[in-house]
């Protein structure tokens, strides 16, 4: 609803209403060990509010809840040695931002500050019951990630029917357990601080387009930063690949279309021109602990 012509605000509420029921014997888990009914229930709330400033520039805000349910992989034990918390929760948290968008001349921008709280993340701990070390797969700890988002594009033309622009995607964030505690063999170990795993603090995408009539070349470059495998912030490499660091890389793309005739064009797309070597994760199961190594450059006419 308007407040007035220049500020407009919204109210949401969604009510999630769900549940999980599982029936049957699973003959390695003893009954009793596995909870066999989840039940969540609950409002999400929301809120945005947007200022017009001019006709070709306003200020936004927003805020809203959100959730993760428990899963039924969360809940069935791997193991014998393996335990469900009974008492397990739906993650959840919110998420906040502030903006300013508009454009003005060859200009065009939207930048945002933002913050996303999330609760009850869900993991492992090590406990121990009648002398016997088990994995308790149960709710670890929270985490938070803010940061500054900006689009930004600027365009003019060189010549006749010749125009040229460049822009710039990119974020920066911070991304930490603010408390909680994580599983390392035998012991639980705290991970306050801890940056959050595949997390990067810095996200780039940028290009630079030249278009002349129907045809354009343009050239892309890519940046991330580095990031962990893992909750503990393990640097070294294990024997199996499967936690360490992530290594920062970067791309170079191209891509350009060419009109030959009002019903004819010819596209050209080069990914990944340099032929860099990079990875973007360490999976610890599916396809196998390791690497998921990238694809080398590829060519499409």
């Amino acid at each position: 609803f308007n407040l007035t012509s220049r500020l407009s605000t919204g109210v949401g509420v969604r009510v999630e209403n769900g549940g999980s029921k599982m029936s049957g014997i699973i003959r390695a888990v003893p009954p009793g060990n596995i909870p066999t009914e989840i039940e969540h229930q609950f409002p999400l709330f929301g809120l945005t509010a947007g200022y017009k400033i001019n006709e070709t520039q306003n200020l936004y805000a927003g805020w809203t809840q959100a959730y993760r349910p428990v899963l039924f992989k969360d809940i069935i034990p791997a193991t014998p040695y393996d335990l469900v918390d009974p008492d397990m929760k739906d993650a959840n948290g919110y998420n906040g931002e502030l903006g300013y968008r508009g454009n003005h001349g060859g200009l065009q921008w939207d930048v945002n500050v933002f913050y996303l709280q999330y609760n009850d993340r869900p993991g492992s701990l090590t406990t121990e019951r009648n002398d016997t070390v088990y994995i308790l797969r149960t709710n670890i700890g929270d985490s938070y990630t803010y940061g500054l988002e900006c689009y930004v594009e600027y365009g003019f033309a060189l010549g006749h029917r010749t125009r040229l622009s460049a822009f710039t995607s990119t974020s920066v964030m911070e991304s930490r357990y603010q408390n909680g505690a994580l599983r390392t063999g035998q012991e639980n170990t705290d991970i306050s601080g801890n940056r959050v795993e595949s997390a990067p603090t810095l996200i780039s995408r940028n290009g630079i387009t030249l278009r002349h009539r129907e045809h354009s070349f343009s050239i892309l470059y890519s940046y991330t930063g580095e990031t962990y495998a893992d909750a503990l912030n393990t640097e070294k490499p294990s024997a199996s690949g499967s936690v360490g660091l992530v290594p920062a890389y970067h791309l170079m793309d191209l891509n350009a279309t060419l009109f030959l005739t009002n019903n004819l064009s010819c596209r050209l797309s080069v990914n990944n021109l340099f032929a860099t070597s990079y990875f973007t994760k360490r999976p610890k199961f599916y396809p196998g602990p390791g690497v998921w190594s990238s694809d080398g450059r590829s060519a499409n006419v």
